[in-house]
């Protein structure tokens, strides 16, 4: 028991994000009068289930080769250094739309780096990498499962997915651009890029994946109930491929788990409760961007979901607020650990570069809220 106890201390502080979520759930708890049925029902199991699931099914497809064969054939396209760093920028940008932002870089940011070592251009390398995070950052904003708080403020506010993608299209359209004109400065050189495809698929495998991928999707569009949805994935994974299990990020579970016991915590403190009603609901969309700097987006959504009275705002804020900082949204970490792991790794210039990016970006679209406050 105290070796188990031990070890868990031991991660807690390798993840001082999950560490201070902990100790806030556990401060909190003594503050009100603590209820088992209470706490239960603030931990909203659907979420959790849903989220399982899509980190199962993307780590099949992970598994079974089917987004890097995507990716290698066309990386054999590019022919110069503009189109290559185009094409792994924007693929980030539309496929976090699907298996979420965090997956994304996790699956393709290793692949640039391999790449853009072997044609010789890592001096493209940290702009490339900069902006791959930003255009899987931004672009996860437009579906609901593109990202855990899209997925959180769609449940939470029982958004259909039309209202939902009119609120977070205009990010996209705006930022779709702005990258597209980064990447404009960069320069056309050609490149001898020799990619061979060896990769062999299972299709049957890969058949009943995409099946529970759109058991996922109906179930995030209410069409099937999450329960039974949850059912049928993880019996068909455990039967399928019991490994699959150890691949799920636990840690973004229990981040969600001891945040949902915090915001439950203290939404029953009077105090509390009484400022953030009379505060939050006046400057959403601020509040969100901010403490998406501090705490990063994800814990913002959740804090903050119980005293938003303008969902839109609220999902708008948050999704731009993951820009700025490192870790106003945790994908951005994913990135930055891939390339320290590089030869030659300069970190303090990539974290100036980063930075550079993430501002530019952040301030654009906060302008835009300005002059657009209807769209924006």
């Amino acid at each position: 028991m105290n070796r188990t106890i031990y070890n868990l201390l031991q991660y807690l502080r390798r993840n001082p994000d999950l560490y201070t979520a902990a100790i806030l759930a556990f401060v909190t708890s003594f503050f009100i009068r603590f209820s088992i049925t209470s706490t239960i029902e603030a931990l909203n199991l659907k979420i959790l289930l849903l989220l399982l699931c899509l980190m199962l099914v993307v780590a099949s497809f992970k598994k079974l080769g089917v987004l890097s064969l995507v990716y290698m054939k066309l990386c054999s396209l590019s022919g110069n250094a503009r189109s290559l760093s185009r094409l792994f920028i924007f693929i980030n940008f539309f496929i976090s739309m699907l298996i979420t932002n965090d997956v994304s870089l996790i699956i393709f940011i290793p692949i640039a780096i391999a790449a853009f070592v072997k044609v010789n251009r890592q001096d493209l390398l940290i702009k490339v990498l900069s902006l791959q995070t930003v255009a899987a950052n931004v672009g996860s904003t437009l579906t609901p499962i593109g990202n855990p708080q899209n997925l959180f403020i769609y449940t939470v506010f029982n958004y259909d997915l039309l209202s939902f993608l009119k609120v977070t299209f205009p990010i996209i359209l705006v930022s779709f651009v702005l990258l597209f004109l980064t990447t404009h400065f960069i320069d056309t050189k050609p490149l001898k890029y020799e990619s061979k495809i060896v990769i062999s698929i299972n299709s049957k495998r890969c058949s009943l994946t995409t099946v529970l991928f759109v058991l996922c999707l109906l179930s995030v569009l209410r069409v099937l109930d999450v329960y039974l949805m949850s059912a049928l994935v993880l019996c068909s994974i455990l039967i399928m491929d019991m490994s699959l299990f150890k691949q799920a990020d636990y840690k973004l579970l229990l981040l969600f788990v001891f945040l949902f016991i915090f915001v439950n915590n203290v939404c029953q403190i009077e105090t509390v409760k009484s400022f953030a009603e009379n505060f939050v609901d006046k400057y959403e969309y601020f509040i969100s961007v901010s403490l998406s700097q501090i705490v990063s987006n994800v814990p913002a959504t959740v804090m903050l979901s119980n005293f938003a009275k303008d969902p839109n705002m609220l999902l708008i804020g948050v999704n731009v607020g993951g820009l700025g900082t490192i870790i106003a949204s945790m994908a951005s970490l994913i990135t930055f650990k891939f390339y320290i792991k590089t030869e030659g790794a300069t970190p303090l210039y990539y974290m100036k570069k980063f930075t550079k990016y993430n501002i530019g970006f952040l301030l654009v679209l906060v302008s835009f809220h300005f002059i657009f406050p209807q769209f924006f």
